[in-house]
């Protein structure tokens, strides 16, 4: 049940439905979540929001609040029969399926515009960023979900418009202002343009590119930085997103071998986004890893490639199993990951398989958090099951 109450009553354990306030005037990553400490509590009345809604099927009530006690640490207690999700919730991932495609189709047309030598317009640009900031980063797990929809055949549009989401979280989740915010959006969606006129033969080569042809490769930065220094109301920010995309912390990277704070804070944050969600997607020369591979891979690479402290802020904002990730449990059964908790190794999940049987299983939502006996021991490729973990990231 839906229900509105006062920010002052509220009490941990209740489920967070919506804040009477848009998503960029509160300090949080999602707008839904589980109060989980007195600081989200806390966080909310410094906000100065006055009032909001509760679901009382995902938190307790108002009325139990008083005599709530922490529940003890056993499945049983802690797994609940998996429910259809909110109306609401189930539009506001159609909506983000819809924009996901439109972005894609606006990045398409703008490339090709570039290809024929015409300028970037922002009047192409900034409703997609507005439709990205409104609709898709109102579910924090629903954005992480859909950034792991992917197609080798439009990988550099698909790219583009993960770079500008992932980097719009990122920042929202390190509590950077609106607007912010909306400038790294653009950048992200941007940040590729320059591959408009680089040789289709080397863009979409299946083999290693010789080193000449790295070389024609690397100057896509440079092109994007020249496109957008020309593009009339564009920020440093997303300048930055463009331009500083692959340089390194220690001064290895391209295009300038700039090193430490010679790169602005924009740019060290969307290096690390690049290289994610490059090495999380399928190419046509490389299978994507999963996401906990990767995430142990450019750990590490802190220090050389990354700002060690941008890295684990990234690592907060993503999660080591982002929604939408299999995962094999400790009791055998393989599971979908929904929602992502502060203890980064005990996500929310819903089991869905018994992997000794074989036989699907009536979905249980589990907060593997909440409970001490249930690990998970591994991510599993969708591949092998042929499960389309999409499906079940209505079911938070």
């Amino acid at each position: 049940m839906i229900k509105t109450i006062s920010s002052k009553q509220l009490e941990k354990e209740m489920f967070i439905h919506e804040l009477d306030c848009s998503w960029m005037a509160h300090p949080f990553a999602r707008n839904q979540f589980k109060i989980s400490e007195q600081s989200d509590i806390e966080k909310i009345l410094s906000a100065g929001i006055k009032s909001l809604k509760i679901d009382t099927s995902k938190g307790i009530d108002v009325q139990a609040a008083g005599q709530h006690s922490q529940t003890n640490n056993e499945i049983s207690k802690e797994s609940v029969p998996a429910k259809s999700a909110p109306a609401t919730h189930k539009k506001t991932r159609k909506d983000a399926h819809k924009i996901k495609d439109y972005a894609e189709l606006a990045i398409s047309n703008i490339m090709a515009d570039v290809k024929l030598g015409q300028q970037v317009e922002m009047e192409q640009v900034t409703p997609v960023v507005d439709k990205m900031a409104e609709s898709v980063l109102e579910n924090h797990n629903a954005l992480l979900g859909l950034s792991r929809i992917r197609n080798m055949d439009t990988y550099t549009f698909e790219h583009s418009v993960n770079i500008g989401v992932l980097m719009m979280s990122f920042t929202k989740s390190r509590g950077m202002p609106p607007e912010i915010i909306h400038e790294v959006g653009v950048g992200g969606l941007l940040h590729d343009i320059g591959k408009a006129l680089t040789p289709p033969e080397i863009l979409n080569k299946a083999g290693k590119l010789t080193d000449k042809e790295f070389v024609i490769m690397r100057q896509h930065v440079v092109d994007s930085h020249t496109i957008l220094l020309n593009t009339p109301g564009i920020s440093q920010n997303a300048l930055d997103v463009a331009a500083l995309h692959h340089e390194k912390f220690d001064g290895s990277g391209y295009p300038d071998g700039k090193k430490g704070d010679e790169i602005s804070v924009i740019g060290q944050m969307s290096a690390i986004v690049d290289v994610y969600d490059a090495l999380t997607a399928d190419r046509c020369y490389h299978k994507g890893q999963d996401p906990s591979v990767v995430l142990k891979r450019m750990l590490s690479w802190t220090g050389s490639h990354f700002n060690p402290a941008l890295m684990q802020e990234f690592i907060q904002c993503v999660g080591i199993y982002p929604p939408a990730t299999l995962v094999l449990l400790s009791n055998h059964y393989l599971a979908v990951v929904i929602e992502n908790n502060k203890q980064l190794l005990l996500p929310r999940v819903v089991s869905i398989l018994n992997t000794k049987t074989n036989e699907t299983i009536e979905p249980k939502v589990i907060d593997l958090s909440k409970q001490s006996i249930l690990k998970i021991i591994s991510s599993e490729a969708e591949q092998k099951w042929n499960i389309d973990p999409q499906k079940y990231l209505d079911l938070i």
